[in-house]
């Protein structure tokens, strides 16, 4: 039946992006699919969790001023301006409402947080925060959001479903992806547009869109 159906957002990928993806386009309306080959979590059940951000609840509560610009200054001055400024520029204006989203829905952090740095250059202001379970203190607090709309029929979540393949149309506009089981059982799944979001931090910043809807 998943082979007839077009969804409006094809997510490769359950993990640190690919979870907020599906839940911020169900949200919006979307009727979502979210493949991966593994466990719902990726990097999750492994990474530090650690996250730079400015003007977050965490700073704020402890009297710690911060803003976007100052952040997006340390950014380039760690990277000797090596950094991207564009993407630089991205992660600094969104980070502190990204982490402020994590803290409304569950998110602590130990109470000596934030900090300037610890095995990473240090930044100017503290800024850095993460769960006492590190990576998976973000998995919990995601995983019951992705649950509920799950139930709610907004998004579809296959496992053991890793990408193999992108489907394209006569126009070369990716059009779905083609998705292989652990038995070697090979499925199409249609998508106005398809998100991939796999591989960690390194390789998730890769979007192969179709028509936009």
């Amino acid at each position: 039946a998943l082979a007839q159906e077009a969804f409006q957002l094809v997510v490769i990928g359950g993990g640190t992006a690919g979870i907020p993806a599906a839940i911020f386009a169900a949200d919006r309306g979307a009727r979502v699919v979210l493949t991966e080959k593994g466990q719902i979590g990726g990097t999750l059940f492994v990474s530090g969790g650690m996250m730079a951000a400015a003007g977050t609840v965490f700073q704020k509560a402890r009297g710690n001023e911060d803003s976007a610009d100052a952040h997006y200054d340390d950014i380039m001055r760690i990277s000797d301006r090596t950094a991207i400024p564009e993407m630089a520029r991205l992660w600094a204006d969104n980070a502190g409402a990204t982490v402020n989203w994590l803290a409304e829905n569950g998110l602590t952090i130990g109470p000596d947080q934030p900090v300037t740095g610890t095995q990473y250059d240090h930044y100017s202001v503290p800024r850095y925060v993460w769960g006492p379970q590190n990576g998976r203190s973000i998995l919990s607090v995601l995983k019951p959001l992705l649950e509920q709309r799950v139930q709610q029929g907004r998004i579809t979540v296959l496992t053991d479903a890793g990408a193999v393949d992108l489907i394209k149309d006569a126009r070369n506009a990716v059009t779905g992806v083609v998705i292989e089981d652990s038995k070697g059982k090979r499925s199409d799944i249609r998508g106005l547009n398809t998100l991939i979001s796999s591989g960690g931090c390194a390789a998730g910043f890769t979007v192969a869109m179709g028509k936009l809807s």
